[in-house]
């Protein structure tokens, strides 16, 4: 049993050592700082979206696919390599598959140099990309690229993936029969125990219906033959009288001895209860004064994405569009007291200061997309400053997920 429980140990340690998979798809957004597609234009915002096929030795393959309404549409294949370690991918577009590009238009090729990161449930590739110019190798321009793992797909599913699913399917079934199997070996009756020398039970002692054995009075020829040897070893007593049996009779608990209190335990209780009192007192004021939970934080998930201990009681908070401008509007609410409407991110902060007291050390930050912008979801950069040290923390909220921060005053000593 004991080799059995190694082995399994040593079994999970090996597949959580193999690293995360990033088989699946991928879809987000890049932006082009020269105008990857169209001359003239200083930036280009394009939906983009991956479909990894992660191979066993960390290799990877798939397709991708380049688009922004009429304006342009492509697809590639790509080639790349995934770090376990350091959990950073490369991955290099190979070549065109399909292409809709307008007349003053280059086809280009990408290379991107994308972190893996997990918050929570969301899964996020991000980093910059570098392109060539298919044509004459020329430089195509280069940006940022930001994509979350999806479900689903705006396109036709790979074979990988479509194969992907149904091995996934299978042994969801497989396991789903196992566990059944298991629930019903657990669940099937014990067979009734019997007595030693006969299968059928004949030989336990069945229960007597005699009323001696009710009234208790239950005096064998063993039993009398004892008394009889009593009696004659005391011939000089007096007779004993012997109790008639009490049937049914239930135990009698002696009563307890009542409990003098000194006046130090009087005192002890008294100011227990006056203490007990005083904290159902400010714990009815702490209710009164709390601020009832809005709307939308109550039909929204609040993701934590942090916790942040600081020493100075000023802090001051400023929120920036996280990378591209794209018009995301967010709220932000300060321990469910709402402190900023419909803020638009952009490259200006939108700023609020917070005053700490040992009195008021918990201090709850929640975002609130208000729109997604024009490239989902809402992103924004929460700079965070209490005296000399400086905090940086990446949000992401979308129509039904909040982002939210957690301040907490720890005074110095």
């Amino acid at each position: 049993m004991r080799w059995v429980f190694t082995f399994i140990s040593c079994l999970f340690f090996l597949l959580n050592s193999q690293g995360q998979s990033i088989t699946g798809i991928w879809r987000g957004y890049f932006s082009s700082s020269n105008g990857l597609y169209r001359e003239g234009i200083q930036e280009e915002m394009y939906k983009y979206e991956i479909q990894i096929d992660q191979q066993p030795n960390n290799g990877i393959k798939g397709v991708t696919y380049s688009y922004k309404t009429t304006v342009f549409y492509g697809k590639a294949t790509f080639q790349g390599i995934y770090n376990v370690k350091s959990k950073t991918i490369i991955l290099k577009e190979t070549g065109l598959v399909d292409l809709k590009i307008g007349d003053k238009s280059e086809p280009c090729l990408m290379t991107c140099y994308l972190d893996y990161s997990k918050m929570g449930k969301l899964e996020v590739l991000q980093g910059t990309f570098i392109s060539i110019n298919i044509k004459d190798k020329g430089d195509c321009g280069n940006g940022k690229v930001y994509l979350e793992r999806v479900p689903d797909s705006d396109f036709e599913k790979e074979d990988f993936l479509k194969k992907n699913a149904t091995a996934k399917s299978k042994k969801g079934n497989l396991e789903s029969a196992k566990k059944e199997t298991e629930t019903a070996k657990f669940n099937k009756p014990k067979e009734t125990l019997t007595g030693k020398n006969s299968p059928s039970g004949n030989n336990l002692p069945k229960p007597s219906n005699k009323l001696s054995d009710i009234s208790g009075n239950t005096n064998t020829g063993k039993s009398n033959n004892i008394e009889k040897s009593n009696n004659a070893g005391k011939t000089n007593s007096a007779p004993v009288k012997k109790a008639a049996p009490t049937v049914g009779a239930l135990p009698v608990t002696p009563a307890e001895p009542p409990v003098i209190q000194t006046m130090p335990q009087r005192r002890a209780e008294e100011s227990n209860s006056s203490s007990v009192k005083r904290e159902q007192t400010e714990t009815e004021t702490r209710e009164k004064k709390q601020t009832p939970l809005p709307k939308v934080l109550v039909e929204r998930e609040n993701k934590l994405v942090k916790t942040i201990q600081v020493e100075d009681e000023n802090i001051q908070i400023d929120l920036f569009d996280n990378g591209t401008i794209d018009n995301d509007t967010i709220s932000v609410f300060h321990n469910n007291k709402l402190v900023i409407k419909h803020g638009r991110l952009a490259f200006n902060p939108i700023s609020l200061k917070i005053k700490c007291s040992p009195e008021d050390k918990l201090h709850e930050l929640v975002v609130v997309a208000e729109n997604l912008g024009e490239i989902p979801p809402n992103t924004a950069l929460m700079v965070i400053t209490a005296g000399k040290k400086r905090y940086e923390v990446f949000l992401s909220s979308n129509e039904s997920r909040n982002a939210k921060v957690i301040i907490e005053f720890v005074p110095r000593n």
